[in-house]
């Protein structure tokens, strides 16, 4: 870690807490109401095993490790679910299935999941029901941090899924291959769905910019709402109202020259991959430079900005030595 990212986390942890708290669940405790956890750290690591799988938790930071080594590390993108229908429940279990064929190292759930706390709770509890992969969870702008907080926390102590990791407080993931570093929540208050929303803000983005100025290994960047692009093919092009990305998030790309991102909310412009300007990059190539947008896992059918029709998206990600490559999973047209 160089010395100014190192400065940055300090400075972020010290203001946080007075005396830093002793394991996760405490960490997590404490910071409960907070719709982006503050980036601090302690220095005896509370490790959790589950399924095969260790979390290796310093506060802000986790470690995640499989046995044995891999080639390539591969992701599972969700987001949208926004409800528990049988018809979305249907769409869920075939994506997930999809990600354990591909033997993902995590699945993400990058927000939009319901703005009501209690399908959030039965959300989890089903996600948790059907996979015992790494789910790595952020807030939308449909969300309230603190019952993402609150529903992740219940679901974790009635099931005793260690598998589940709030990436709302836990800022950056390290596995064996690339960094995970994220930020929930969105930047325009006018498309916050709920009072209390999610809305980051410009420390935040500092965390973000240090974590990954901090990180090992090649950085992926998770995100509900897009960095600004530029064109009709961008990740973030919505028809009439232009690009509408946060530009704060293109600046942290191109300070930190982030290779690899993951993004959502811009619905329409889902079921591709762009380098870091907005160009349309092919599925199933490895790139050196891909930022995915995997769209809304609900069946309920969508616009696209290609013309065609969504009846629910995922996505998995492959990150293997320097270069990303992408693939687009769709729901079928109901009959």
């Amino acid at each position: 870690m160089n010395v100014r990212a190192a400065v940055l986390l300090a400075l972020a942890a010290s203001a946080a807490f007075a005396d830093p708290p002793a394991n996760q669940t405490e960490w997590e405790e404490a910071s409960q109401f907070d719709c982006i956890g503050p980036f601090t750290h302690f220095a005896t690591p509370d490790v959790k095993t589950f399924e095969g799988v260790s979390y290796e938790y310093t506060g802000a930071t986790v470690k995640i490790g499989r046995a044995g080594k891999r080639k390539a590390l591969r992701f599972g993108l969700l987001a949208g679910i926004k409800d528990l229908d049988a018809e979305t429940l249907a769409l869920v279990d075939r994506f997930v299935g999809d990600f354990e064929k591909a033997d993902v190292d995590a699945i993400v759930i990058g927000g939009d999941t319901s703005s009501d706390p209690q399908v959030l709770e039965d959300a989890f509890k089903h996600l948790v029901g059907v996979t015992k992969r790494p789910l790595l969870v952020i807030a939308g702008n449909m969300e309230r941090g603190a019952s993402v907080n609150y529903a992740l926390s219940k679901v974790r102590k009635e099931t005793g899924a260690l598998n589940l990791v709030n990436m709302d407080l836990v800022r950056r993931a390290n596995f064996d291959g690339a960094d995970l570093v994220s930020l929930g929540g969105y930047h325009d208050k006018a498309f916050v769905h709920v009072p209390g929303g999610c809305i980051y803000q410009d420390k935040h983005l500092d965390q973000l910019e240090a974590a990954a100025k901090a990180c090992d290994d090649p950085v992926i960047l998770l995100t509900h709402g897009p960095m600004r692009q530029k064109g009709q093919q961008a990740l973030d092009f919505v028809p009439g109202a232009e690009n509408v990305g946060d530009q704060r998030i293109t600046t942290v790309v191109q300070n930190q020259k982030i290779a690899f991102g993951i993004t959502g909310h811009i619905l329409e412009a889902a079921a591709k991959g762009t380098d870091s300007v907005g160009h349309v990059l092919p599925p199933k190539k490895p790139q050196a430079s891909l930022f995915v947008n995997q769209g809304s896992a609900n069946p309920l059918p969508w616009k696209m900005n290609d013309g065609s029709t969504s009846y629910g998206l995922a996505a998995i990600l492959t990150i293997e030595g320097k270069k990303g490559s992408y693939e687009v999973l769709r729901g079928p047209k109901p009959r």
